[in-house]
């Protein structure tokens, strides 16, 4: 059975492997922004997380027998919730463990009064895009940049 439960920041070294395979999944699957990709470090990603105190910040694992399958990370700032990060183990993936994470952030957001919740995520990658529409969310904006 899957347990989902929540860490505090001290604890977020668990989820480097995901946070690894999370990189290298848009490293090897991205056109034009591999290389953007391939330099992005996990220790300096999460610094962007320090700063942020217990009730603004949530990251929430997934772990099936004893090995971590998932993560989910949100922040919130002057109102706004964010899904800053998502992951689900290749192998899990269309278990419902990515739904379930997600939800429990879109509740937490709600309780803490957000009156907008979003998500960035990269124009090519379309799966994730797909689910992220079955949860509500819809494209406002395009950030283009050039390579």
């Amino acid at each position: 059975m899957v347990e989902i439960f929540d860490i505090s920041f001290d604890k977020i070294e668990v989820i480097k492997n995901l946070w690894e395979k999370n990189r290298q999944y848009h490293e090897n699957s991205s056109e034009y922004f591999s290389e953007a990709y391939r330099s992005i470090c996990f220790e300096e990603k999460i610094k962007g997380f320090k700063g942020f105190n217990d009730d603004m910040l949530k990251i929430t694992i997934a772990k099936d027998k004893g090995e971590y399958i998932g993560y989910c990370i949100s922040i919130i700032i002057e109102g706004k919730g964010e899904i800053a990060s998502l992951h689900v183990d290749e192998s899990r993936r269309g278990t419902g463990v990515g739904k379930e994470l997600i939800v429990e952030h879109l509740k937490w957001m709600k309780e803490n009064n957000c009156k907008v919740i979003g998500v960035t995520v990269s124009q090519e990658n379309e799966y994730t895009i797909s689910f992220y529409k079955k949860l509500g969310f819809y494209p406002n904006t395009l950030y283009m940049q050039q390579m």
